[in-house]
């Protein structure tokens, strides 16, 4: 699958150009409103036609990733046809707001100025007031060289008074009429300062419109993933790397989550028990380096073990010491609700091998949402359950042949269980597979689909294993080291 990104920089002082991505059947389109960042994922091979100022731009499928630029999105429009209706949004930003925002700004910077001007005249003021009060010091010192109660006295006296009097008269009227000046220059600094705000506020409202303009029209007109992720089954997993990239972290379990879905950030809780906060990171190299989290939400409830995913910016874990599953919205910060697994084990009545109250293991594919767990009735055997993920219930659930504690993790692949042998060997393999959509399971031989770790020592303790649908890899937590491998597979 070949990427192209478009990144949109909606630069105020630029003037517009027009981008059109001319819609493919074969690609798939998302908008990431947080860091604006327009995607587009296309088939191998495939033609992409983007036009803009006027000219046309040829991508295909089979050249080196390229990111294009443009300098602004205005009047864009995208239309699907669906019958006799249309989809279409004019996007760019309020030229009068804009205008107004300039005009603001322009008076904001002449209302400083003047203000600095005034500032300046009654610093002045305050040195002749300083400069008239060692003037009085002075006479009244000669003064003392008179004889008191000489005529000479007297009239010295009077003279450097009255001097003194219409000294500080004028410096007096001038400092008040400079006091109205700068009082008149801060009430204008504050009109100018408010109808910045004001215009920028206008400013930012359009910009957000715009965005959600955007995201509805991609969620309408675009191909669904949905579909998308679907026509890429059935497919059978063949084979997985050796690791393409290792991150070393430091804490020996926890959970990584990407969204296949609204790809983008990374999300990661540590460790396995009284979990209530997840952290989120801009990419891989800044989880793996320790580099500032981007994000950090307080759940109002806690998790246990190392399954838990994120799919469609929504949180999906077990909570803590119960067999229920939670759903949670994590860009509005909004529980969604609970659902009961019915007799699924918990805090390490059926889990994975490593123990570590993995009873509750939730998977993403091609297909959408799965659970895989263990209850009293299957006699500890692995459940598998779907998720509808609108309404959040069960909409369907397979019975295994094989023992949750007798693998080491699991992981689905278009409907597909694929279980490993073992969670502290290295090298493992692919042990137990079930397919949900044909109900049969079988057992593989260890040189089937090896699952060679990437370290070759004792400390091998693979806690977390999932498939990322998107990206097409599988992701793990081993032993301090976040883990990313390829997979291979091919048409059933």
């Amino acid at each position: 699958m070949v990427e192209i990104y478009i990144l949109l920089l909606l630069l105020l002082q630029c003037s517009c150009v027009l981008c059109v991505p001319v819609k493919h059947d074969e690609c798939t389109y998302e908008f990431d409103v947080e860091t604006k960042v327009f995607r587009i994922a296309c088939a191998k091979n495939v033609t992409l036609t983007v036009k803009g100022n006027g000219k046309t731009m040829i991508m295909s499928g089979d050249q080196e990733e390229k990111p294009l630029w443009f300098q602004r999105l205005s009047g864009v429009s995208m239309t699907k046809n669906n019958g006799n209706k249309t989809i279409r949004e004019s996007l760019g930003p309020n030229v009068k707001t804009v205008r107004k925002l300039k005009d603001a700004t322009k008076l904001l910077r002449r209302a400083k100025k003047r203000l600095t001007f005034r500032t300046g005249k009654i610093d002045n003021i305050t040195e002749t007031l300083e400069s008239g009060d060692r003037d009085l010091q002075n006479d009244l010192e000669a003064l003392h060289k008179f004889n008191p109660g000489t005529v000479h006295a007297h009239r010295a006296m009077i003279a450097a008074l009255q001097n003194q009097y219409r000294y500080l008269q004028m410096a007096m009227l001038t400092q008040n009429n400079e006091m109205k000046e700068l009082i008149s220059a801060i009430k204008t600094l504050v009109s100018a300062t408010q109808k910045s705000v004001r215009s920028s506020l206008a400013l930012n409202n359009d910009y957000q419109q715009e965005m959600v303009m955007l995201y509805t029209t991609l969620l309408k007109s675009n191909i669904s993933r949905a579909e998308k992720r679907k026509d890429f089954c059935p497919r059978k997993l063949v084979s997985i790397g050796n690791g393409d990239r290792v991150y070393k972290v430091g804490i020996p379990d926890g959970t990584v989550m990407k969204d296949p879905i609204h790809a983008g950030q990374i999300w990661v809780s540590y460790g396995h028990s009284d979990i209530n906060q997840i952290i989120a990171f801009k990419n891989f190299d800044d989880f793996g380096l320790n580099i500032a989290s981007i994000k950090q939400i307080m759940l109002p409830f806690f998790c246990e073990g190392t399954g838990g995913v994120v799919f469609e910016n929504m949180l999906y874990c077990h909570k803590m010491m119960t067999n229920k599953i939670v759903k949670y919205n994590i860009m509005e910060g909004r529980w969604i609700g609970e659902l009961e697994l019915v007799g699924a084990g918990a805090h390490n009545a059926f889990p994975y091998q490593s123990g570590l109250f993995s009873d509750v293991d939730f998977a993403v594919d091609e297909y959408g949402l799965w659970v895989i767990y263990a209850t009293e009735i299957s006699h500890g055997n692995i459940m598998i359950a779907k998720i509808a993920e609108q309404d959040f219930t069960v909409s369907e659930t397979w019975m295994t042949q094989i023992p949750k504690r007798e693998v080491g993790n699991s992981f689905m692949i278009c409907g597909v269980l694929y279980a490993i042998d073992s969670y502290d060997k290295t090298p493992s393999f692919i042990k137990y597979i079930y397919n949900t959509n044909t109900g049969g399971g079988k057992i593989l031989s260890p040189s089937d689909i090896p699952f060679v770790n990437a370290i070759q020592s004792t400390y091998v303790h693979t806690y977390m294993l999932d498939y990322n649908p998107m990206e097409r890899k599988l992701f793990a937590w081993n032993h301090g080291r976040v883990e990313i491998y390829s997979v291979e597979t091919e048409e059933e």
